[in-house]
């Protein structure tokens, strides 16, 4: 078993986590945002207006 330290982080096990997985939450976070983006787009009927 190692004992070694790398860092002294408050979260070491979240760092250990994402150096072993991704930072999963990181991620989430942004295909949330491009799912957002895409909804806005879809559901922006503002240029329905603009055409004659």
């Amino acid at each position: 078993m190692s004992t070694s330290t790398r860092t002294a982080s408050p979260t070491p096990i979240y760092e250990e986590l994402v150096e072993e997985h991704g930072d999963i939450l990181a991620e989430a976070r942004e295909a949330a945002e491009r799912s957002q983006q895409t909804a806005s787009q879809a559901l922006d009927w503002s240029d329905l207006r603009r055409r004659p």
